[in-house]
């Protein structure tokens, strides 16, 4: 069973990691991951937009966009399905209340029904319950929410990814949840510096 949950852990991550690159101001990210099935290497890529500074007590949007995951296939795979990311809010700086939001028109039909943003605690959750066939593909949506900035200047604002998660469903042996973690846990994905005021005039 153990090497039966592998190969659908490979066949319902190997794609399915992936994440993003579509603004022209985003940096690309690749997150090492440590996962408690399948092989070693497995990666996190992504594109996160934010500012290189902000004013303290200035407002400002962080922004990840998805790509195309490509083709997820393994015999005795049903679906993979609950794509789970969180990120953790950054210190130094306040959460928008109700911010959080998948950016319209994005990310593929068969993972727009149901996907949901929203802050639980201290991080920012992304779901995506929607289940996609052996043999297909998906894109993920885009996520934006706002942060105000809090801290000194001088003080870095860090975007830092916390966990992945995602499960896959099979003929045999039903649902196989996989949990990955980044190395080093938490894994700086994005810096904001925090600059001095402007003078009032």
């Amino acid at each position: 069973m153990r090497s039966s949950s592998t190969a659908l852990f490979v066949a319902a991550t190997a794609a399915a990691l992936a994440w993003a690159s579509v603004p022209e101001a985003g940096t690309a990210v690749s997150v090492p991951l440590s996962c408690d099935r399948g092989p070693d290497g497995q990666r996190s890529q992504m594109v996160v937009t934010v500012p290189a500074s902000v004013s303290q007590g200035g407002t400002f949007t962080v922004r990840i966009d998805g790509r195309n995951s490509g083709r997820i296939s393994h015999a005795g795979l049903r679906y993979i399905h609950d794509m789970t990311t969180w990120l953790l809010l950054p210190g130094g700086a306040d959460y928008v209340e109700g911010s959080a939001r998948i950016v319209p028109d994005t990310g593929s039909p068969n993972v727009r029904p149901g996907a949901t943003v929203s802050r639980q605690g201290h991080a920012i959750k992304l779901v995506l319950p929607a289940h996609v066939e052996d043999g297909s593909d998906y894109t993920p949506p885009s996520i934006e929410f706002q942060l105000k900035a809090t801290a000194a200047p001088g003080t870095k604002i860090l975007q830092r990814f916390a966990q992945y998660r995602v499960t896959a469903k099979a003929i045999l042996i039903g649902d196989v949840l996989t949990v990955c973690d980044p190395q080093p846990k938490p894994y700086t994905i994005g810096v904001t510096t925090v600059a001095t005021s402007p003078s009032a005039p």
